[in-house]
C-alpha cells in the first residue's frame, strides 16, 4: 500500500495535528503500520504523544547532523519522527540549496517499505518544509475548518500542489478535503455546502465534529482512542480511516 499523505493547510487552527495523530492511531488500530512525521516547528504532534526535548529530531536531519530519521516507537504499529523548535532556525538557510527540497523524500525512501501509511503533519505555511512534504508524498489531505473564511486561500494550496505535480512529483494527488470542527450552526452548514459545491467528490463524506474530548486527549498526551474511545472524536476519526481505506 505504502501511502505517504501530507496533511496540510497554510492556515493554523484547522486540526492538521489532531488529524495526523488520530487518523494515524485509527489506521494503527485497524491493523496497519503507521509512521507519523512531525514537520511543524511547534512540535505539537510530538508533544501530544509525550515526546519533548529529544536529543534527536527531524531538525537534525534537515541540519545534516544525522543521516537517518530518528524514529520513536509509540506502539508496535505506530511510530513517530519527532520535531523541535530548532526547525525554525534551520529553515532560512535551506532556501539557497536546491537539494534541501528533496531531503525528506530521500529519507522516506529509505523507510517507506516498512509502513503501510506515512502521515506528515505539515506546518501552517507553504514554505520549504511543506514543499518537502509534497515532493515526498503520494497524496495530500487538506483540513478545512468549519468557520467563516475557511475557504479563503484554498486556491493557493491547490496551486502549490499543481505546481509540485507538474514540476517535481507527478505521482501526487489530492486524497480529499476534510471538514473539521463542524457543529449545528448555520455557518458550519453553509461552509459544508460551499465546499462540496466547489470540490465535489474530493470532499470526504466524514466530517470531524467539535468535541471537547479531542482537545482533552491531546492535553493528556493521548490519542482520542486511548483517552475516550466512545466519544464523537473517536467515532469520526475511525470513520475517516475506514473511508480512506475504501
Amino acid at each position: 500500500m505504502n501511502k505517504i499523505i501530507a496533511i496540510l493547510n497554510h492556515k493554523g487552527g484547522t486540526s492538521k495535528t489532531t488529524t495526523s495523530l488520530n487518523l494515524g492511531a485509527a489506521l494503527a488500530k485497524l491493523g496497519h503500520s503507521v509512521l507519523l512525521v512531525d514537520l511543524d516547528p511547534q512540535a505539537n504532534l510530538s508533544q501530544s504523544l509525550g515526546i519533548e526535548d529529544g536529543n534527536e529530531t527531524i531538525s537534525e536531519v534537515f541540519a545534516l547532523k544525522i543521516q537517518n530519521l530518528p524514529i520513536k516507537c509509540i506502539t508496535e504499529t505506530l511510530h513517530l519522527v519527532p520535531a523541535s523548535l530548532d526547525l525554525s532556525a534551520i529553515e532560512p538557510g535551506m532556501y539557497s540549496n536546491i537539494n534541501s527540497y528533496f531531503l525528506l523524500k530521500g529519507q522516506l525512501d529509505k523507510v517507506k517499505s516498512n509502513y503501510d501509511f506515512i502521515l506528515i503533519d505539515c506546518p501552517p505555511s507553504l514554505g520549504i518544509f511543506t514543499q518537502n512534504a509534497l515532493i515526498a508524498s503520494t497524496h495530500v489531505l487538506i483540513t478545512v475548518q468549519s468557520q467563516f473564511l475557511a475557504l479563503k486561500g484554498l486556491d493557493t494550496v491547490n496551486n502549490l500542489i499543481t505546481t509540485v505535480r507538474e514540476k517535481l512529483n507527478d505521482g501526487i494527488s489530492v486524497l480529499g478535503l476534510l471538514l473539521t470542527q463542524t457543529n449545528h450552526t448555520r455557518i458550519s452548514k453553509d461552509i459544508s455546502l460551499a465546499l462540496r459545491d466547489t470540490f465535489k467528490e474530493k470532499v470526504f463524506n466524514t466530517t470531524i465534529r467539535q468535541n471537547v474530548a479531542i482537545a482533552e486527549a491531546s492535553a493528556s498526551r493521548k490519542d482520542i482512542f486511548s483517552y475516550s474511545p466512545e466519544s464523537f472524536g473517536a467515532i469520526d476519526y475511525m470513520s475517516l480511516a475506514k473511508e480512506i481505506l475504501q
